[in-house]
């Protein structure tokens, strides 16, 4: 099968995907087991829970791949928020919710300001008019960031993937973090200017946020300014080892970039991902270095080592292409999708279905999540950044 054919296939099925995980009440989940295809590996993980980012991200795919749905969905999971657990009262979103919006005690508590962020941004793009149900849930959500923002950080978070967190003492803040909530925002100051919601207070939280985020870069030993992990109240902070690159930094770039043009800052920590977290011959980017989440489970929760996922992947081809490194922006995704392909062909992925994460040796690759509703959305965003449908 050519590539241009795959690419027609795979467009096509993150239509059924990005439907499949949109449930009746409103939710949108990041995996449906239950889908009819029964392609969801028995030994995955389960993913059919809600996570606020994963769902705007899926709410910017469907603008691009079926407008005609995407108003609906949005308002739909902005009604369904109403009703989740705690948000109503606060404008907070936690880690991830059940389908019918209440904690899940167990794994989800922890508070990662990226959510709100994400979908604050998502829900202002795909509704940019004034819509009385989005409205109402951006300007919860502006107040819910706005009330946790204080002396420069949001004191304890989680990251978006769930195994770091900051603390209260240190004052440090995730940078990814930090970009999605100043970007979302952002947003919203822009969305209500000139009307009765226009809030002073976001203001100031904002440009503490922007001035927080601008102290955001670090020296290598190369002297290359570049963005790290984390954020400390001192810049030139490197006491931490574990502030190292990370692969979700391409957000910086794209969506949640702060200013017109790309900074050097940004322009060498896309490369450096490039450099560092992507290896032909394991399929694509990976998180970060060292990383050891299969998305399998096992006795004891013992991990093994992880694999490429295919949503950075895209999501990185992007950034390289909003930099300007426009070929290797495609020769990357090109890979994914030929990588992808492969897998189709062996028998190891369901066709036309993208999984959280590819494996080299192939072998583990029937027990990965499959389809992830997030890897399909980021599929859609690259396609149609990279103009290869217009």
């Amino acid at each position: 099968m050519s590539l241009e054919s795959r690419i027609g296939q795979l467009w096509e099925s993150s239509k059924y995907v990005l439907d499949d995980c949109a449930l009746d009440n409103g939710a949108i989940i990041a995996a449906n087991p239950s889908t009819k295809l029964a392609t969801y590996p028995p030994d995955a993980v389960n993913y059919r829970y809600s996570w606020p980012r994963d769902a705007a991200f899926q709410l910017l795919a469907t603008k691009e791949v079926d407008p005609s749905k995407v108003e609906d969905r949005a308002v739909n999971y902005a009604k369904w928020l109403e009703n989740i657990e705690g948000y109503r009262k606060t404008g907070v979103l936690i880690k991830r919710y059940n389908e019918n919006g209440s904690m899940d005690t167990h794994y989800g508590e922890q508070y990662q300001p990226d959510q709100a962020g994400a979908l604050m941004y998502a829900l202002d793009t795909v509704i940019p008019d004034k819509h009385l149900v989005i409205d109402a849930a951006i300007r919860r959500m502006a107040d819910g960031l706005h009330d946790r923002w204080r002396d420069d950080s949001f004191g304890v978070t989680q990251d978006l993937w769930e195994n770091r967190e900051t603390t209260d003492e240190n004052g440090d803040v995730f940078t990814y973090s930090l970009a999605a909530a100043t970007a979302g925002l952002g947003n919203a100051i822009k969305r209500f200017k000139g009307t009765n919601y226009a809030n002073e207070k976001w203001q100031r939280t904002y440009e503490s946020m922007s001035m927080k985020l601008d102290k955001g870069y670090t020296t290598d030993a190369d002297g290359q300014k570049l963005y790290v992990r984390k954020i400390y109240p001192n810049p030139m902070y490197n006491g931490d080892a574990d502030n190292t690159l990370d692969a979700s930094l391409a957000g910086l770039v794209y969506p949640f970039r702060q200013q017109e043009a790309v900074t050097n800052f940004q322009h060498s920590t896309v490369l450096r991902i490039y450099s560092e977290l992507y290896a032909d011959n394991e399929k694509g980017i990976k998180r970060y270095k060292g990383d050891k989440y299969d998305g399998i489970v096992r006795p004891g929760g013992k991990e093994s080592n992880a694999g490429a996922w295919p949503l950075l992947s895209f999501w990185e081809s992007i950034a390289l292409d909003q930099i300007g490194e426009s070929e290797r922006a495609r020769d990357l995704y090109n890979a994914t999708v030929t990588k992808l392909n492969a897998a189709y062909r062996l028998g190891q992925i369901a066709n036309n279905m993208i999984p959280e994460q590819l494996f080299a040796d192939g072998n583990r690759q029937g027990k990965a999540v499959l389809p992830l509703g997030w890897s399909h959305a980021k599929f859609v965003l690259a396609t149609r950044a990279l103009r290869v449908i217009d």
